[in-house]
């Protein structure tokens, strides 16, 4: 009976760890294309209004973002900081591609910023592409091996 309960811990805990790992990665495609979206505002603001980064930051609204904190932090610090914040939740190269456009922006002219915005978003919808193309197979892994592994060290031990 103590080994019976012991296997349905270790099936739980599998089928817990595996779902975990799947929001992981749904959040991460997430926070991807809610990037996309305020690097887009940024562009049509820098370009079509003059605004000022911080004028920009001020007025963006968007749900997600706000949800995991990025938006106090852009308001309150800048984009460098923000970025920084959700380093855990992007791609190393994205995360990259963010620091550097958040230390290249507003030094330039207008034309020179929707240049570097439209750089930077033609990255992150790749990337979001790549994600959305490869989460279904990716759902499907973290679903099944955490629960393959339990069944094997079941096996071994019973």
């Amino acid at each position: 009976m103590l080994k019976l309960a012991g296997a349905a811990l270790v099936f739980i805990a599998a089928t817990l760890y595996g779902r975990g790992m799947c929001e992981k990665i749904k959040r991460r495609l997430s926070v991807v294309t809610a990037l996309d979206d305020l690097i887009s505002y940024m562009r049509g603001s820098i370009e079509n209004l003059r605004l000022p980064l911080g004028r920009i930051f001020d007025d963006y609204h968007n749900a997600f973002l706000d949800q995991i904190g990025f938006i106090d932090i852009l308001r309150r610090d800048g984009l460098a900081p923000a970025v920084s914040s959700i380093e855990k939740e992007l791609p190393p190269d994205i995360y990259d591609q963010l620091c550097s456009f958040a230390g290249t922006i507003g030094g330039g002219s207008a034309s020179e910023e929707a240049k570097l915005c439209d750089f930077t978003k033609e990255r992150l919808q790749k990337t979001g592409e790549d994600m959305r193309m490869q989460l279904p197979a990716r759902l499907k892994m973290y679903r099944l091996l955490p629960l393959l592994a339990a069944a094997s060290i079941l096996l071994l031990i019973l």
